[in-house]
């Protein structure tokens, strides 16, 4: 306040005198404005004009009470109609009390009697100096406080001002943010109104503290919603009297956004962990279940599988089963018969993503069918992915009757698929209603589900007693082998032995017969596509390995279900001899390849009993990397004396370090020899 007047006081003033006496109005101006040398006067000689002369840079009027036509009362009057807060004295020679009283109550500032022309322009000085700076003062207070409340008001975070335990000021964006209105905000205790009943202790110590505090808390607000926010608080003196200030900043998305990525790193670490630790079809699908079912909301969550009839059986189920027997899903074969609409079964069915939503009394509030290729990118605008075209299906009454009893609201059903494989169902069955970012994971789940599925019946595969067969032919040079076969010409005769993935990319290690070591090395660096590796001749055969992009042989064969035995390129062809799962069809497997490759012809199928028991139980007992190190080892030429190729440069070849590489072949050579030495 002081500053302000001293800094207001040191400007000119300019004053608007009237008077109708033409000689004491020249006396006083003139002496006024030697006493005031920083005075601006103007004058007016009647009431007329005064307001003639009232200009906007008028700061002040003073004027005469008895004046011929007006009073300095009605004066004063027109003036608050043009300038509303200008100061206004009044100058008058008949002093009383009651004019006096008239003209305070009338809204003049001061009163002042005339005397002696000396005497009157020095109390005039003093006066007018006083109402001036008086008023300049509170524009400037009242604009800072506009322009305060203009800032706060605009400020996207809660602002909200207390003083003696009540809040006397919240601006616009605390009612927004808690959905209350300024009066419910101010009147009550807005800690108990809008406070998470668990951070209200914190919230009120640190309002008692004279100290600025930031606090991480939560709120609730109108509509029961939570709110996660961080608190600043700060302790002011405002007119004198001590205050806080407070600012609430909503953070809950970037609160949700982080939860959201530790949600998505744990679940890469539980899907890691189930695909490192399992190796069954029944042991991966009974951990994806226990994953999802770990979640308080989930009811129950079970694995259908296709069954080689077409039906569906029961692989793993965690929760509640009550359900998924009340509406028929476990006798898949007699509901899909009869059209359920079931949600797993509709998925399975159909072989898409089905979200549908339980109403309180059992009914239907959503239908919603996902094409299960379709892309379940997050960032896929308007979720692109559902089919609002396709036609609901009336429901039938016995699911969902089933589904409200066991306090299930929302149903999702995703199609298990991999390599064009059709594997079955995952059914997730869950609390509450239905959002698109826990769809898109359970999508997201199935897909790795479908991936898992397919690696254990391939890893089955291989130690099962019993496989089916299937020789195929392959023509077409897109296919990378093939195109390799194609550069060495006619007469050589190209072996597949060991086919290792690399993201978009595959190693092959082969032998060549009917070519060259020169004209292997020729070959493989002048075809596009192709990274050519280690060329060794021994033994009237070369050995090679290399790398194709994709579309790649083995890779396709292993995502539709497949183990490949062994591929010999001659003549432009590739004959392709590869182990199903005995209970897969070969149908679906040879239209997969069919889909990838041109000229893809099934000729031979047959089931095969494996004889070898210890083959297959060493087999069965090894890890990938280490089945992997130990056969690209034995490949290569690692175990030969003198060794073909030493420790890094087979660690070099499976894309490991050489520690690791030694790590996994030890461990492997330890499972062998305990089972040719320890078995029963």
């Amino acid at each position: 306040m002081t500053e302000t007047t001293d800094r207001t006081s040191a400007d000119p003033v300019t004053v608007l005198l009237v008077d109708d006496d033409r000689d004491w109005l020249t006396l006083v101006v003139h002496r006024l404005r030697e006493v005031a040398p920083d005075f601006d006067v103007y004058e007016a000689n009647s009431p007329e004009g005064a307001l003639d002369r009232l200009t906007d840079d008028v700061e002040c009027v003073v004027s005469d009470y008895y004046m011929p036509g007006r009073t300095g009362i009605e004066l004063l009057a027109a003036v608050r109609d043009a300038r509303p807060d200008i100061p206004f004295l009044l100058f008058t020679g008949a002093g009383n009390e009651g004019l006096a009283s008239s003209a305070l109550s009338a809204g003049a500032d001061d009163y002042i009697v005339k005397t002696s022309v000396d005497d009157s322009a020095a109390a005039l000085a003093t006066r007018v100096r006083t109402a001036v700076d008086k008023h300049r003062t509170e524009r400037a207070l009242a604009e800072s406080e506009a322009r305060y409340r203009t800032l706060v008001e605009n400020v996207r975070d809660a602002i909200f001002v207390a003083r003696d335990g009540g809040v006397v000021l919240v601006n616009e964006a605390a009612t927004t943010l808690t959905g209350y209105d300024r009066a419910a905000l101010t009147d009550g205790d807005i800690v108990e109104t809008v406070v998470h009943p668990d951070d209200r202790g914190r919230v009120r110590d640190a309002l008692d503290l004279s100290v600025p505090q930031s606090l991480d808390i939560r709120i609730r607000d109108r509509g029961g919603e939570t709110r996660h926010c961080i608190l600043d608080i700060d302790h002011v003196v405002d007119d004198g009297l001590p205050g806080t200030i407070g600012v609430l900043r909503d953070i809950t998305a970037q609160v949700n956004h982080q939860r959201r990525l530790e949600r998505e790193r744990d679940t890469k670490e539980a899907i890691r962990e189930i695909l490192v630790r399992q190796s069954s079809r029944v042991e991966v699908a009974e951990s994806f279940c226990r994953y999802i079912g770990s979640d308080p909301d989930t009811v129950a969550a079970w694995v259908g599988e296709r069954t080689a009839g077409g039906g569906l059986d029961p692989l793993a189920v965690v929760g509640d089963e009550s359900y998924l027997r009340a509406a028929g899903v476990f006798d898949a074969d007699a509901a899909a018969r009869r059209g359920s609409t079931e949600p797993s079964l509709t998925a399975f069915r159909e072989g898409t993503t089905v979200v549908r939503a339980v109403g309180d009394a059992g009914g239907l509030d959503a239908d919603t069918d996902v094409d299960a290729d379709a892309d379940t990118d997050a960032d896929t605008a308007d979720d692109a992915d559902i089919d609002s075209d396709a036609p609901t299906t009336a429901p039938d009454d016995g699911w969902m009757a089933a589904a409200a009893a066991d306090g299930i609201e929302t149903a999702v059903a995703v199609a298990l698929r991999h390599g064009g494989v059709d594997y079955g169902v995952l059914g997730v069955y869950r609390r509450g209603a239905d959002d698109d970012r826990e769809r898109r994971r359970f999508e997201e789940l199935a897909e790795t589900l479908g991936y898992a599925l397919s690696t254990a019946e391939s890893r089955e595969a291989l130690v099962a007693d019993e496989v089916v067969r299937v020789r195929l032919s392959v023509r077409d040079a897109d296919a990378g082998l093939l195109a390799v076969g194609d550069a060495l010409g006619r007469d050589a005769e190209v072996v597949v032995h060991t086919v290792l993935p690399r993201g978009d990319r595959e190693r092959y290690f082969v032998t060549v017969r009917g070519a060259s070591e020169a004209a292997v090395t020729d070959a493989l660096a002048g075809l596009d596509g192709v990274t050519p590796g280690a060329v060794t001749a021994g033994d009237g055969v070369v050995r090679a390995q290399f790398d194709t992009a994709a579309p790649s042989l083995g890779t396709t064969i292993a995502d539709a279900g497949g183990v490949l035995h062994r591929v010999v390129v001659a003549d432009g062809e590739a004959t392709v001899i590869v182990d199903l799962p005995r209970r897969r069809p070969a149908g679906p497997f040879v239209e997969a390849l069919a889909a990838a490759f041109d000229s893809v012809v099934m000729t031979a199928r047959s089931h095969r009993t494996v004889e070898s028991d210890i083959g297959a139980s060493v087999l069965d007992g090894l890890t990938d990397r280490q089945r992997e190190s130990l056969e690209v080892a034995y490949r290569t030429g690692y175990f030969e004396r003198p060794k073909r190729r030493s420790a890094a440069e087979v660690a070099e070849a499976i894309g490991v370090s050489r520690s690791t590489f030694t790590q996994h072949l030890r461990a492997a050579q330890r499972k062998v020899f305990a089972e040719l030495f320890d078995a029963e």
